[in-house]
């Protein structure tokens, strides 16, 4: 829809709120593949940042994080893929490297953390087809069309969370908004039982782990966060796996995925506008005393 937001009683409600959390899983479920391809360019772009990081000796968390993955892009680790696909694009973003980013909610960081974790769970499921424990062998897959529509679910929960955060503010959406909607994104490609059970547990544990977490602006300091997102995703969803939720009577959590989200972007606004401008005063102080 081209309208952006409605009245909705005296306040504006976006469109995506909307929905529920069913709803979005459903669509996203059901949509034709073909509408949804688009989503491949932002896995290519932002993938060819990432590897424009690896062709220059400027980044120096890029090629830590590739010998943590045992010196191979692709590993049979999908966390350590991930942290290195994620951190390396950020760095390569935040470093001026000449490659774009493919945003999400107008945010190179943000469109990166809401693609490469999931594209490299793509790339790795291709590499290990087959895995022994025990008696049993487990086989893992990942097709182009379930890449797709965990990115699609995973594009529209950032900006769930991004709505009620507000574009600029002291909260660190890339971490926060994309990386729970990664988060969802791996939980979807994990399997379809009890999928959005599964989904809401993540989305409290996330909202439980990095919610309020600072942004101090685009810096080298952005792919600490992106690592942080992606462990944080992973945990969620590790524990989701058990159906390990942290309960709504915890914390900012709510008693629907859709009030835990609103709850994580309200810490952002109203919740963060003093630390905001705490952190300008910091940077301004920085400027006078350089």
């Amino acid at each position: 829809e081209d309208e952006k937001e409605e009245k909705h009683g005296e306040e504006k409600q976006a469109v995506i709120h909307r929905y529920t959390v069913r709803e979005l899983l459903d669509y996203v479920q059901t949509v034709p593949a073909e509408e949804i391809d688009f989503l491949m360019q932002a896995h290519e772009m932002n993938n060819q940042l990432f590897l424009s990081a690896l062709d220059t000796p400027k980044p120096t968390c890029a090629p830590c994080l590739l010998a943590e993955n045992g010196g191979k892009i692709i590993s049979q680790d999908e966390q350590k893929t991930a942290a290195l696909l994620c951190g390396g694009a950020i760095e390569a973003r935040v470093l001026g490297l000449e490659h774009p980013a493919m945003s999400v909610t107008g945010s190179g960081a943000h469109g990166i953390i809401a693609t490469l974790p999931l594209y490299a769970v793509y790339q790795v499921r291709h590499c290990k087809v087959y895995e022994r424990t025990g008696d049993a062998v487990i086989c893992f897959h990942c097709s182009r069309e379930e890449l797709l529509r965990a990115t699609a679910l995973s594009c529209l929960i950032c900006m769930y969370i991004k709505e009620y955060s507000g574009k600029l503010s002291a909260f660190c959406g890339c971490a926060i908004a994309a990386g729970t909607g990664a988060a969802c994104g791996l939980a979807f490609l994990d399997g379809a039982e009890k999928r959005e059970e599964r989904i809401h547990a993540v989305i409290n544990n996330m909202a439980s782990s990095i919610t309020g977490m600072i942004c101090d602006g685009g810096n080298h300091g952005c792919v600490m966060k992106g690592l942080a997102a992606v462990d944080a995703m992973w945990r969620a969803n590790n524990l989701a796996k058990s159906f390990i939720m942290i309960e709504s009577i915890h914390g900012i959590n709510g008693s629907t995925p859709e009030e835990t989200m609103k709850n994580m972007g309200r810490i952002a606004s109203p919740g963060m506008e003093k630390t905001e401008e705490e952190i300008v005063r910091i940077m301004l102080q920085k400027q006078k005393i350089q």
